[in-house]
């Protein structure tokens, strides 16, 4: 209908109204896609970030009970003047007690870093301090936000599959660093080192065995790369480079600028 008397007025308003009810339908339907694909992120971050706590607590111990008990222990230990053991069982407690307090939380750089301290100063008691530990870094990202229980693993990982049992002093270094959109946070160890093979395997999530040791938390390298990629919404987050073998390995996390949480402020404040 192109006429200007009113019929055709009432057309072209009605036949406006039916296109703007068609975008809008279409906006409407958009949007659901879009929240129901975000609702469908937040449920496979929450169940890989379960999976990893309930492996931290395989013995079905209360954890208050837990805590409770290792308080109780180092008070003993103070009290009879053995500091060393008081300081491990602290160290035990605190360990612990990080994993089960942020299963619904994030957690900042220094936390995360904090828990690697706890980590390998429990096992150079248990093993006699054979384990060298270094770290670089740039204490300026402290308060920046990333998942929970993330270094820890790798490093633990450096730990079972890299140094353990080779025939020189082994050696883990951890460097945090400002890169070109974001942060570098590297793992490496002069250990044993991977093959392209097993490298492929472990980035592909085939990779069997990284979390069944009886000496392990529970945490493979595999929930680490999937509660990274819904984390960041982007894969490629956590890379492996090794030389091969006996050449050590290095674990790289490029955490984006624009999704570092609790940035900003270091940002405003640097300006």
């Amino acid at each position: 209908v192109s006429g200007d008397d009113e019929v055709g007025i009432v057309t072209k308003a009605f036949n406006l109204m039916v296109f703007s009810i068609k975008e809008y339908i279409e906006k409407i339907t958009l949007s659901m896609e879009k929240e129901q694909k975000m609702m469908e992120r937040e449920l496979l971050m929450e169940t890989h970030l379960k999976d990893a706590q309930l492996k931290y607590l395989q013995a079905q111990i209360n954890p208050h009970f837990l805590f409770n008990s290792l308080n109780a222990g180092a008070q003993l230990a103070m009290m009879e003047d053995a500091e060393k053991t008081c300081l491990f069982i602290e160290r035990m407690a605190d360990f612990f007690r990080y994993n089960v307090r942020k299963m619904t939380e994030d957690a900042t750089l220094e936390e995360e870093i904090e828990t690697v301290d706890n980590y390998i100063y429990i096992l150079n008691v248990r093993f006699a301090g054979d384990i060298h530990f270094i770290k670089e870094v740039d204490t300026s990202f402290h308060n920046v936000k990333i998942p929970s229980m993330i270094l820890q693993p790798i490093v633990e990982n450096a730990v079972n599959y890299g140094i353990r049992n080779i025939e020189w002093e082994g050696m883990i270094r951890m460097i945090v660093e400002r890169a070109d959109g974001g942060i570098n946070i590297r793992i490496t160890d002069n250990g044993r080192g991977m093959e392209p093979e097993r490298i492929r395997e472990v980035m592909e999530k085939k990779a069997a065995g990284t979390s069944m040791q009886t000496d392990s938390t529970g945490i493979g390298l595999d929930n680490v790369i999937n509660r990274l990629e819904l984390y960041y919404n982007t894969k490629g987050i956590l890379s492996i480079h090794s030389e091969g073998i006996d050449q050590g390995t290095e674990v790289m996390l490029k955490i984006p600028l624009k999704q570092c949480r609790g940035m900003e402020e270091e940002e405003e404040q640097d300006v």
